[in-house]
């Protein structure tokens, strides 16, 4: 059985850091045998959250797992952290790897930036799966519909979004254990954090749900690349009907559900999502298709942001 190193890395971008861990079989290129593989984590999470999978699928490829500016030790910018600005940065930090072609998977807001990446990508991502992913449907948890538009996030100290991440992974499970646990309150707790989080909300939901959707963005591609969709069937974050309704909107689509599993598949599956991503990635698919007449679950002009809320984003750079 080939061995797997984990090496830790960091690098300039935009005045700030980016760090990422990447994951590669001893022995090189010799044993890279597949290609090599993007990991893009979900909100207030790092790139340790791949630390249950990456080991196995890193015995005959390399894998790259970053931490999102605002997460874990990257860089707090004071930046939009809409999500294209996620994809634009993280489609930076490829090309300085010498990516010309990869694999990509996204969990939860990383499934979103994912999405934004493949449009930036195109031709370059040659499989794309999707981990209880944003992007697929409307519903999402109320308490994060309500954060993004109270603001209070915002004004959140440092010690409180620590106690709140703590409060966090003990409801949302993931099977984190307890060194897992305090890097994660550690990580969040530090200043910027909250910033970055109700920046990503405010852009990312409203009051009624997620504003962006695959549809929105999928007539820019050519053709999409083999497209796989986990989920677990009691995610109390999205729903799993999103994974359900992919059938209704595209033809090809592979989706997987898992029993007595939550947000965090990758976690609390390990033997079944790294079964399904082996065949995923490394066996012959079907290139999916966007079905005649489906449309996104809101119009383009309904996932604006309202008057009040374009006044509010005005005073807010403003004030920045």
């Amino acid at each position: 059985m080939t061995s797997v190193a984990c090496h830790s890395h960091r690098r300039l971008f935009r005045g700030g850091n980016v760090f990422w861990e990447e994951w590669a079989p001893h022995g090189g290129l010799a044993h890279e045998r597949q290609r090599p593989v993007v990991l893009v984590h979900g909100l207030t999470d790092t790139c340790r959250t791949w630390n249950k999978i990456a080991p196995a699928l890193a015995r005959d490829r390399r894998l790259y797992a970053l931490d999102l500016p605002g997460h874990g030790q990257s860089s707090r910018y004071d930046a939009s952290y809409d999500v294209s600005w996620y994809a634009s940065l993280v489609v930076e930090w490829i090309r300085s790897l010498g990516l010309s072609d990869f694999d990509l998977i996204g969990h939860s807001l990383g499934g979103g930036i994912a999405m934004h990446v493949l449009l930036e990508q195109p031709g370059r991502v040659h499989r794309l799966a999707l981990v209880a992913a944003g992007g697929l449907g409307l519903e999402v948890a109320a308490p994060l519909r309500l954060a993004s538009s109270m603001g209070l996030l915002d004004l959140a100290a440092p010690m409180l979004m620590g106690i709140g991440t703590n409060a966090g992974v003990r409801v949302l499970g993931g099977n984190f254990d307890e060194t897992e646990r305090k890097h994660l309150i550690e990580m969040n707790a530090r200043p910027g954090t909250a910033r970055a989080l109700f920046r990503t909300l405010r852009n990312a939901v409203d009051l009624r749900g997620q504003r962006e959707h695959l549809l929105d963005h999928a007539y820019r591609l050519r053709e999409l690349p083999p497209l796989a969709v986990y989920w677990g069937d009691k995610d109390p974050v999205i729903p799993v009907k999103h994974a359900e309704q992919v059938h209704h909107y595209l033809d090809g689509a592979i989706v997987r559900r898992f029993q007595n599993v939550g947000h965090y598949p990758h976690r609390e599956a390990v033997p079944e999502i790294l079964s399904e991503l082996f065949r995923f990635l490394d066996e012959p698919q079907r290139t999916p298709r966007v079905r005649p007449g489906a449309r996104p679950p809101r119009a383009p002009e309904e996932a604006r942001p309202s008057l009040w809320r374009r006044l509010a984003g005005a005073r807010l750079a403003e004030v920045e």
